[in-house]
């Protein structure tokens, strides 16, 4: 956690104020140790929760024995529709996706074989909103995704959720790594539609063609495919947001780094509320005893 973050969570309660937060991470499998930074929300706010999917079971079961308090995992496929879908399983279990993999195009770059298909096998898929309803879930504040090209599917079947959710990390593609997969542009407009505006891009991932390895490495970028993608409540309707989804939309920010929209949002909560925390968090000594 940064150090701007940390402050705002010490007056968020030096404050007293209550914020519970409803958590979504599909695709929980991560490479890295470390977990993702939203994580540490549940010590500060001990009453949130996570709810984490990752279809492979036995890697569900793994991450459930782990698990801190305030975090389920499920083992369910989310998609689209509630139906039975094919599931590519490919080399490395990371990279298993509903889509088939791009072979034509990946074999064409170095490293990427992880992504090469290994199997083929038929799950069955549940909306994100059937699961909501069906496990009385309260309204969703962050979505984190990671589903190798099915993202757009999820989102479409999640346009409920979608409504009250007011920041996305979203892993998109610039190139079909999956065959007829959807990319930036498609997750873009369709997010757009439900007032959810690109804020920024975290990190890239890509590689450079064959048969040339360059003196950085097998993955080294040269064709950027890969990025995770910011999308937040639309700016110019943040106004609109209650006051406990702006203080939501705040901290989430400033773990993330976009101290701007932090103190944004916590401007316009100080003047419903006749507070200080924007000026404090900012000048730090200022809302010192």
């Amino acid at each position: 956690m940064n150090d701007a973050s940390k402050i705002l969570f010490n007056i968020i309660h030096k404050n007293k104020i209550e914020c519970k937060f409803t958590i979504i991470e599909i695709g929980a499998l991560q490479v890295a140790e470390e977990k993702e930074p939203f994580y540490e929300l549940l010590e500060h706010f001990p009453n949130s929760k996570i709810i984490g999917f990752e279809i492979d079971e036995k890697v569900c079961d793994e991450l459930y024995l782990k698990a801190p308090r305030g975090v389920e995992y499920y083992s369910h496929a989310l998609g689209e529709k509630n139906e039975k879908k094919k599931l590519y399983n490919t080399e490395h279990p990371m990279s298993t996706s509903l889509y088939k993999p791009n072979e034509k195009l990946i074999r064409l770059y170095n490293n990427l074989q992880f992504n090469y298909l290994k199997s083929e096998t038929e799950t069955n898929t549940i909306t994100l909103d059937t699961f909501v309803d069906k496990y009385n879930i309260d309204d969703i504040d962050f979505i984190k995704i990671d589903v190798q090209g099915a993202e757009l599917d999820i989102f479409k079947g999640g346009k409920n959720v979608l409504k009250n959710v007011v920041k996305i990390i979203c892993e998109v593609e610039f190139v079909p790594m999956y065959e007829s997969q959807p990319l930036f542009g498609d997750v873009c407009s369709f997010l757009k539609q439900y007032d959810l505006m690109f804020n920024k891009f975290i990190d890239f991932g890509g590689r450079t063609l064959k048969p040339l390895v360059p003196n950085e490495g097998l993955n080294a970028i040269s064709q950027f495919m890969w990025s995770d993608a910011v999308f937040i409540r639309h700016i110019e309707n943040i106004q609109s947001l209650s006051d406990d989804k702006l203080l939501k939309l705040s901290l989430l920010s400033a773990i993330y780094n976009s101290i701007d929209l932090a103190y944004f949002c916590l401007l316009i909560y100080d003047k419903r509320n006749s507070s200080n925390i924007a000026k404090d968090w900012i000048n730090p000594k200022h809302g010192k005893d």
